[in-house]
Order: C-alpha cells, then sequence, then structure tokens
C-alpha cells in the first residue's frame, strides 16, 4: 500500500474525454453500437468458423450494453492505422487515373513496397492527434503522439476496512509538442510539494590509486632513463673497440625494445577518470602494441646475437672461414615483428580492445555503487593467445640458441650475459602471466603486478647487457681479455685479431679450454719441481760458501776463533751489510 500509493505511469494514449477529435470518435461508436443494423453488419462480418471446428456467436459480444461505449487506449490508434491505409490506396488510385494508367480488372493491387512509400508520405489529424510518419524508420513521429501522466492516489469512497482501493487521475498530458497540466500531482506523502532527490550516490570505481600510480610512473621512469642513458653511451663510445665488439645495431635495437616495453605501463594508468571513453579505448589497445614490439625488439636481439656466435663457432668446427655481417642476423628481427605487427593490426582492425565498466554492487535504486574498468574484447583471448605462442615459442627456440653458447669464450662473457637474459624473460612470463590472470579483477594490483614484471624484464636486460661494457670501457680493460680476471681462468685468453674489426672476439671453444686447462696444470706441476730443485741446489750452494768464509777468517789471524770462544752467541760478523760483501767477493 505504501509503495504503490504516489506512483504514476507514463503511457502513450489515444486520447482522453475533452479532446475534441477523442470525443467524435466516442460519440460515432456509440451511435454504431445503438444502431441493430450496424450491429448486425459487423456481427456477420466477424469470423465464425476457426481452425480448431470452433464456432462462435460474436452476437453475445455486439448485444451487450457495454459494447463500443468507449475507444479505450488502443480504439484511436487502430482506427488512425486503418484510416492511413485507406488515404494511401486513394492516393496510388488517384495517381493512376491522373496518368491515365488506371488500375482495371487485369491490374487491380498494388504491391507492399509502393503501398509502404506511399503511406510514409501521407499526414492527417487523427483521433489521436496529428499523424506523420518518420520516412526513415517508418514509425509514427513521437511529437505528434499523444501521452499522458496517470497519478495513482488512495480512492477513499471505494476503500473498505482493512484494504485500500486506488484510483488513476490524468495530472499531465503531452500533445502538439508540450505538456499540460491538467491536475495536481499526489504524492507518497500525501502532499503534492516534490520530494527531495535519490540520496548522493557514492560509487567506488576501484580506480588505481595515487600512490600505486606514483610507483609505476617511477618505474617506468626507471626504465626509460636507462634506456636512453645507453643508448647515448652507445652512440657516444661507438668507436670504442668495446662497442664494435658488442655491434652498436643491436645494442641500439635493445634499447629501443626496453624502452618501449617501459612505456607500456603509461597506457594502465589512463581510464575514464583521466580522459573520455575514445581515449580509454585507445589505451586499452596502446598495450599490447608498446608491449608486443618492444619485447619483440628486445629479444629478437638477443636471440640473433646468439644465433651469430653459433654460426662462427659451427663454421671454425668444419674449418670453414665465415663473415657473418649484421644484415645477415637481423632477418629474424625483421620477421618476428613483421609477424607480430601483422597480428596487432589485425586485432586493432577486427576487434579492438575498449574500456568496459563492470558493476559489482548496486543500492537499493539499482544504482552502481562499485564499478571497475577493464578492457575487454569479444576475441581478446585468441588474439593473445596467437601472441603468447609466436614470443614465448619463439624465445624458447632462442633459449636453446643461447644455451649453446652460453660456455663459449667470447669478450666480456656476452655469451654467458646473453642466455641469463633469455633465461629471465623466460623465467618472469612463466611466473608472471598467471599471477597477472589472476589479479585481472583487481585493478590496483593488476596494475602493480604489471608494472613489476615489465619493469624487472626491461631493467634486468638492459643492466645484464650494458654493465660489464661499461665497466670494460672506464677500467679500460684491453680487447682480447675476458670480463673475470680470477687467476685460475688468465691463461685461457688468446690474442685478438688485429684487425680490431665490429664484432664479438672468440676467443676459444669450451674443448679446447678444457685442453689448456690440463696442459696449465702440467705446466704448473713441472714449474714447482723445477723451483724445488732450484731451492736444493741454492741451498748446498750456501753451505760451500759458508765454509770458504770460516777458513778464510781462520788465515785472517784467529780474530774470528777468539771472539766465538769468548761469548758463543756473538755473531759472526756485526752487521749483515758485511756479509752481503763478502758474499760479492766470493762471487756469489
Amino acid at each position: 500500500e505504501r509503495a504503490y500509493r504516489g506512483t504514476g505511469v507514463f503511457s502513450a494514449v489515444g486520447g482522453i474525454p475533452g479532446i475534441n477529435a477523442y470525443d467524435k470518435l466516442t460519440k460515432s461508436m456509440q451511435q454504431l453500437a445503438e444502431n441493430e443494423e450496424d450491429r448486425s453488419y459487423l456481427d456477420f462480418h466477424f469470423p465464425r468458423d476457426y481452425p480448431d471446428g470452433k464456432i462462435v456467436d460474436h452476437s453475445i459480444i455486439t448485444d451487450q450494453a457495454a459494447f463500443l461505449k468507449t475507444p479505450g487506449l488502443i480504439g484511436p490508434f487502430l482506427y488512425d492505422a486503418v484510416v492511413g491505409l485507406g488515404l494511401a490506396s486513394c492516393t496510388l488510385i488517384e495517381a493512376s487515373e491522373n496518368s491515365g494508367n488506371f488500375l482495371g480488372e487485369e491490374h487491380d493491387y498494388f504491391t507492399g513496397e509502393v503501398m509502404f512509400r506511399t503511406l510514409l508520405n501521407t499526414t492527417f489529424d487523427g483521433a489521436s492527434g496529428s499523424i506523420i510518419f518518420d520516412p526513415h524508420t517508418g514509425t509514427r513521429e513521437p511529437r505528434t503522439a499523444l501521452f499522458s501522466l496517470t497519478n495513482f492516489v488512495d480512492d477513499e469512497g471505494a476503500s473498505r476496512l482493512g484494504k485500500v482501493q486506488f484510483k488513476g487521475i490524468e495530472t499531465d498530458l503531452f500533445q502538439s509538442g508540450k505538456w499540460e497540466a491538467l491536475a495536481t500531482y499526489t504524492f507518497n506523502d500525501g502532499s503534492n510539494a516534490i520530494p527531495s532527490d535519490l540520496p548522493i550516490l557514492k560509487m567506488d570505481q576501484n580506480c588505481v590509486d595515487n600512490g600505486t600510480k606514483a610507483v609505476g610512473w617511477n618505474l617506468c621512469g626507471i626504465v626509460v632513463g636507462l634506456a636512453l642513458g645507453f643508448s647515448c653511451w652507445t652512440f657516444y663510445n661507438s668507436k670504442k673497440q668495446v662497442v664494435r665488439s658488442a655491434q652498436p645495431i643491436f645494442l641500439h635495437t635493445i634499447s629501443a625494445g626496453t624502452l618501449l616495453m617501459g612505456l607500456s605501463i603509461v597506457p594502465l594508468t589512463i581510464g575514464l577518470g583521466v580522459t573520455d571513453q575514445k581515449g580509454a579505448d585507445v589505451a586499452c589497445m596502446a598495450f599490447p602494441w608498446l608491449l608486443a614490439t618492444g619485447f619483440s625488439l628486445t629479444f629478437s636481439a638477443l636471440f640473433t646475437k646468439a644465433y651469430r656466435i653459433n654460426q662462427i663457432m659451427k663454421s671454425a668446427a668444419r674449418f670453414k672461414r665465415i663473415k657473418v655481417e649484421a644484415v645477415d642476423v637481423i632477418k629474424p628481427m625483421v620477421v618476428l615483428l613483421v609477424i607480430n605487427t601483422i597480428v596487432l593490426t589485425v586485432w586493432t582492425i577486427v576487434d579492438p580492445l575498449q574500456r568496459e565498466t563492470v558493476s559489482v554492487e548496486t543500492d537499493a535504486f539499482l544504482r552502481d555503487v562499485e564499478t571497475y574498468g577493464i578492457c575487454e574484447s569479444d576475441h581478446a583471448a585468441i588474439f593473445l593467445a596467437i601472441l603468447s605462442f609466436i614470443n614465448l615459442g619463439s624465445l624458447l627456440v632462442a633459449l636453446g640458441q643461447s644455451y649453446k653458447s652460453r660456455k663459449i669464450s667470447t669478450e666480456l662473457q656476452e655469451s654467458s650475459y646473453i642466455f641469463l637474459a633469455m633465461a629471465l624473460i623466460l623465467l618472469v612470463s612463466f611466473i608472471g602471466i598467471p599471477v597477472i590472470v589472476i589479479a585481472r579483477n583487481d585493478v590496483s594490483a593488476y596494475y602493480y603486478v604489471v608494472a613489476g614484471l615489465v619493469f624487472v624484464v626491461s631493467a634486468s636486460i638492459l643492466l645484464l647487457m650494458f654493465i660489464p661494457k661499461v665497466d670494460a670501457v672506464r677500467r679500460k680493460i684491453p680487447m682480447g681479455t675476458r670480463g673475470t680476471f680470477s687467476t685460475k681462468r688468465r691463461s685461457d685468453v688468446s690474442s685478438m685479431s688485429s684487425e680490431g674489426g665490429e664484432g664479438i672476439q672468440i676467443l676459444n671453444a669450451p674443448a679446447e679450454q678444457k685442453k689448456l686447462y690440463k696442459e696449465i696444470a702440467e705446466l704448473e706441476k713441472k714449474n714447482r719441481e723445477l723451483m724445488r730443485l732450484l731451492s736444493e741446489k741454492e741451498s748446498k750452494k750456501d753451505s760451500e760458501n759458508c765454509e770458504s768464509l770460516a777458513s778464510f777468517s781462520e788465515d785472517d789471524g784467529g780474530r774470528t776463533s777468539n771472539s766465538v770462544t769468548e761469548n758463543d752467541h756473538a755473531p759472526v760478523f756485526g752487521d749483515s751489510e758485511v756479509l752481503k760483501k763478502e758474499d760479492n767477493a766470493l762471487g756469489r
């Protein structure tokens, strides 16, 4: 009762008493019902036989006193529809007569398409108001229809003990394009005062908080700074043998790839609270573009460097001379980048990611009180699976290449660093992708995990590939030596080519290293034996010299022996310098 009191219904109506056209239609219908001949005519034309074999006598309805007493809600609309079809037919017949092509017995019809086009151009004042059709949709123009607002209030005269009866009162009417007040609207509290608006909506959109955004921006800034810094360092030191040996084109490619990967954090911070729907949609699609393109550049550069080393060693094993240029190994990079670009382009054209708002909770008025934004598309899973298969599959192949070259001794141990970078990408992908899927519905957690993974991969690759080279240039380590300087491995260094050309210098292969280590161990053993023999020989010679000195002292007057007799602990000579001079005199 309390919920229903004061409610209103907004509806399209054919008319209400007091409107001239509606009153005329009502009067005509009542006259028709009062004429017995008209009622018989109607009863005769009503269908009697139905498909199920049932026979209906409609006079039971036509003879009722209430028959055609009021048009009701839809009566005027039905009346205007029949009149509209009739007027359109008249227009077609008139047009055919005027053109001399009268519809005779052979052409006593017109097509539905012609009839429909003629009806769209038909306008008239009907029982329900002015009739104008929309030429594009074929429906009636809403502004020409009649709308009413019905207010339901207590019907005190009909209410009984324990029960409340309601009645509807037409309070407002929309006709001829404007509203007209017919009566005062009564609200739920029984007054005519407009109640307060709904409670202020407090919505939690689960946006990424400013603190988490600040962390993401800082991580992005660090990656961008490292990438640009190392790229500038490469350009500045491009003539140094360390940089030439690593080939600047690959170093710049790694910097560009990690730069794009770092910039992929930026679109994650752009949502509906920052820009409009179109901008949010663009940000959604920008993330996979930046991440996939950056990953392709970075990974392909690492792959081609490992592939280059293996090609050189493979040719050396067959005693063949090979010159591997940058253009030869850059082909896999171009192929992988083109494939990723094609997949991303098709994704962008066919079914791009769009920013969608997901409702988590609503209030009593069905308003959203908690939502979160997510980038979605109907076929996103398919395109993500294709990109993952291409890049992770290629990563496994590249990991095999870098694994083969991990023990090949190169300048600054670059092959081992390439292997570490490859393994790091695979490990992070294996752990990070499931975590991203799990945290997808938590916006802040999803943002932090993705930003953290992008930072770890990008920064680790940059540091692994550049720090050893920066350190070598700073310490001015000569080329032809390894990045580590332990005594154990200094001996495995072979001299560099005097050409000083661009490219990685292969110092020696693992098999050769093992052989050299064995030879070094044997040489060290022989050296220790020679040192022992030399020490014994020198000790024997020292003893002989001491005996000669003693004999020389006795011939000199016995001064030394008397001194020894008087004090057994007195030195033979008071000063070590005297001993040195005597040794020199004896030819030692």
